[in-house]
């Protein structure tokens, strides 16, 4: 079988990073999965134009997608973070 982009997003065998209160994870992700009203800041993306755009509000239920390297997540948010 051949290894297409989609295929290499192994997130359950890579792990994921529950964040909340006002933290930032260490590492490199490949999706960002709002589970509450989360603020986003600090955010930096390889592949993601323009990563300022990032910097908001999401409700719970969102997901991004992208190589994620950086970000905060407001004191009141939580969010997974799943690396890749």
């Amino acid at each position: 079988m051949s290894r297409s982009r989609n295929n290499a997003l192994e997130f359950s065998s890579a792990g994921s990073v529950i964040v909340g209160n006002g933290s930032a994870p260490a590492g490199t992700y490949g999706a960002i999965q709002i589970l509450k009203d989360t603020t986003l800041s600090g955010m930096a993306a390889n592949n993601v134009d323009p990563v300022a755009s990032l910097n908001t509000t999401f409700g719970a239920g969102t997901i991004l997608y992208g190589e994620f390297t950086a970000g905060t997540v407001n004191s009141t948010g939580l969010a997974a973070f799943h690396r890749v």
